[in-house]
């Protein structure tokens, strides 16, 4: 259990950035990120949507100082890094008022569903050759349909994240295969209609043409294409991994087991002397697939994961694209361009321009008030040194003139021979 302190709220001399997440322990991300603010001028502030005082412009949340988080109230950031699932309905007054009132890093607002993103990819020659073919899954009949033109396909939910609820679906004769996760069903017509009766009549369902991608071994995997946004606001590459789901019947997804890979080890292993072409086209696809995403947006993105299929042939094939990826494999480069984005940002946007020339102001003005109160102090010192200096001086005037009064007095005269003999006894 961590240490936690209470400050009061007080005005800003650094960049206060807001890192808003869901979970009330901040994530290794947000400490790593914390961690680099801190060697550009700026301090990061763990918060949750409830965090967010809307009346009085406040947020309360932690700060990491002296390896520990402590509890802060402050001013609302001027920059706030939100992850995708603080956009929730349960938080739709607080985020209203943060698009009003901050810069946020992220927005999910108009951003395509996977069906939407593949209808708006297939129109563009640039990207038409990474969609699979798919179709809304409407009813029981369209299942029969889309599967009589396909030797195997994939369902799967329509806003559905780390593999849940995805199923592959092969038909054998008049038997169907049914993959989930580890675990493969032979069933009959009857028995199909029933498992779509009960799982996914009611949900929102994607049919898609199953892409083999698997490793020489036979095991499923993917690569996962992660971008984040630089110094200079351009897309950069922060990471390719490869996701192997050893052993798995549907897709390659660390969440339920398997592992990972750097890119070109695997694809030397997998592809041989096509390695370095497939690896190419993963490059190119990871600095201009963003651009489509944001012109298709056109709300704030900085980071993005892409979920690529590479079938034997080495074509790409794009699974998804998420807002907000996983970056357990990537924490550390995550961080770095985080916080170069936030710097960009701050160069840039005209609201945090603004913010920024408030805070050096309010440093000239802190400096300013400084250096007067210290001439105050030294004038003040000069002063006390200056009266007891006087004081001193008349005091010596005062026993300067006893003395020659006593000098001057009939008995101090009568004294001296008295004081001459003495004298010369004390010299023997």
């Amino acid at each position: 259990m961590e240490n936690i302190e209470v400050q009061e709220i007080t005005s800003e001399t650094d960049m206060l950035v807001g890192f808003m997440q869901r979970s009330a322990k901040p994530s290794k991300l947000a400490k790593a990120t914390a961690l680099m603010c801190k060697n550009y001028g700026m301090e990061l502030i763990y918060l949750r949507p409830r965090d967010v005082n809307l009346e009085h412009g406040t947020v309360k949340g932690k700060v990491y100082r002296k390896n520990k988080w402590v509890s802060v109230e402050k001013k609302l950031p001027g920059l706030i890094d939100a992850v995708a699932q603080c956009f929730k309905k349960e938080n739709r007054e607080i985020m209203s008022y943060l698009r009003e009132n901050t810069v946020l890093t992220f927005d999910p607002k108009n951003t395509p569903n996977k069906k939407k993103l593949q209808e708006e990819l297939l129109k563009d020659p640039q990207f038409s050759h990474l969609v699979i073919p798919t179709q809304t899954l409407d009813d029981f009949h369209t299942l029969e349909n889309f599967l009589a033109n396909y030797s195997a396909i994939i369902m799967k939910p329509l806003y559905g994240n780390r593999g849940r609820g995805l199923y592959i679906l092969r038909k054998q004769g008049n038997k169907y295969i049914l993959g989930y996760r580890e675990e493969e069903k032979i069933l009959n017509r009857d028995e199909l209609i029933t498992h779509y009766e009960e799982y996914l009549k009611d949900e929102r369902y994607l049919l898609q043409k199953y892409i083999e991608s698997k490793t020489k071994f036979g095991d499923p995997f993917d690569c996962r294409v992660h971008v984040q946004k630089n110094r200079k606001g351009k897309w950069e590459i922060a990471k390719i991994f490869v996701r192997m789901g050893l052993g798995q019947k549907v897709m390659s997804n660390v969440h339920q087991g398997g592992g990972i890979s750097d890119p070109e080890p695997f694809l030397k292993s997998n592809f041989g002397e096509r390695w370095e072409e497939i690896n190419q086209k993963l490059e190119e696809l990871a600095v201009t697939l963003p651009y489509k995403i944001e012109e298709l947006k056109r709300t704030p993105t900085m980071d993005l994961g892409f979920d690529v299929a590479i079938d034997r042939d080495g074509e790409l094939y794009l699974f998804e694209s998420n807002n907000g990826a996983a970056t357990a494999p990537l924490l550390a480069e995550s961080a770095m361009l985080r916080v170069e984005y936030y710097q960009y940002l701050q160069k840039v946007h005209p609201h945090l321009k603004a913010h920024i020339k408030e805070i050096k102001n309010t440093k000239r003005q802190r400096a300013q008030r400084a250096r007067r109160d210290q001439v105050v102090k030294w004038e003040r010192k000069i002063k006390r040194l200056q009266d007891e200096k006087q004081a001193i001086l008349k005091e010596r005037d005062q026993f300067k003139r006893k003395y020659d009064d006593i000098k001057q007095s009939k008995s101090w005269r009568l004294t001296i021979p008295v004081r001459k003999v003495r004298s010369l006894f004390k010299r023997q």
